[in-house]
């Protein structure tokens, strides 16, 4: 990303595009400095106590709330993160970790960093859409698309994170979570997003002062900068035989051609298939097994759903015939 630029994250639902947030790059030079804004529609809530992210806001909560109309939120080039408060004359800048904390530079970061996460409680507060993002010059769209994944009643947690490519990111997505390389930041580094279906407790009733009774409060989204205490090694664990994983990255590299691939339950069903005939040859096969999967489901095209209702049987006899003419072709070249 150059100086200026802005990329616009979105995810598609039943064909309409909901924003989530905007990137833009602050640094020159291949510096990387980052802002984050467009992550709300009309204003913001800051709680007094923002390490307890539950979700909900009881009465006395609300009383110690502040309303804010202008946020942005920024990781800058020396490692510091701050939320910046635009509502009057004089900018506010507030470092969530504490005055002149620092967390890795971005021209140390060896691995990955994460940056921020957004719990997805309730889908329908993302009430602005669109059919195609409008943009600017200066500006690009990143668009997340599952049909499978994405939902109106799914609750997800995303993270939005900083790779050095020589850590390995998995790019697909399935029913369950999104994993994608958003967009190039400079040689060294890309600006990654994570998603998956998250579940949330539910909010706890609470005696209310003003109505006399018990309520239950509305979830919420909220946006918070990732815990620098366990962020990480959380991602880690939970990711490293997944998202992270090296020989899954060479799976899909002869698979998908180092694009997102989508794991759709069609296609789920037909790669069981496919591990049925390696193991019944023993694994000595003409072609690796992705590559194998690539071809069926190039030769399948639009009827692999029809392919997946077929006998047991008869579609390991179908693999087995695409097999030989893998095999006689292989003979001949």
């Amino acid at each position: 990303m150059k100086r200026g630029e802005k990329v616009k994250i979105y995810f598609k639902r039943d064909g309409r595009c909901y924003k989530l947030f905007n990137v833009i790059q602050l640094g020159k030079d291949g510096e990387v400095d980052l802002k984050i804004t467009g992550f709300y529609n009309n204003f913001v809530t800051i709680a007094k106590n923002t390490l307890d992210d539950k979700g909900y806001l009881t009465e006395e909560e609300m009383e110690e709330l502040r309303f804010v109309r202008n946020a942005e939120m920024s990781y800058h080039k020396d490692g510091s993160f701050l939320h910046k408060i635009k509502d009057s004359s004089e900018p506010e800048y507030i470092n969530p970790y504490g005055h002149e904390e620092r967390l890795v530079r971005t021209d140390a970061i060896e691995d990955f960093q994460p940056i921020l996460n957004i719990a997805i409680r309730r889908m329908v507060i993302f009430n602005k859409s669109c059919l195609v993002p409008a943009l600017k010059s200066g500006e690009t769209a990143y668009i997340c698309k599952n049909d499978d994944f994405f939902d109106e009643t799914g609750t997800y947690l995303l993270i939005l994170y900083i790779r050095n490519k020589r850590h390995t990111v998995n790019c697909y997505t399935s029913s369950k979570l999104y994993s994608d390389v958003i967009i190039e930041l400079n040689k060294d580094l890309d600006l990654c997003i994570f998603i998956q279906r998250h579940g949330f407790p539910a909010a706890k009733p609470y005696y209310s002062k003003v109505f006399k009774c018990l309520m239950t409060p509305y979830l919420h989204n909220s946006i918070n900068f990732c815990n620098r205490e366990n962020a990480k090694d959380e991602m880690k664990e939970v990711l490293e035989k997944s998202v992270f994983d090296s020989k899954f990255h060479l799976f899909l590299k002869d698979l998908a051609d180092n694009k997102l691939f989508n794991f759709s339950e069609d296609k789920v069903k037909l790669a069981d298939q496919v591990d049925i005939l390696y193991e019944n040859h023993g694994c000595k096969m003409p072609i690796s097994k992705p590559l194998f999967l690539k071809q069926a489901l190039n030769y399948l095209g639009d009827k692999l759903s029809d392919f997946n209702k077929l006998d047991q049987g008869i579609k390991q006899l179908l693999l087995e015939k695409w097999n030989k003419e893998l095999e006689n072709k292989i003979q001949k070249e």
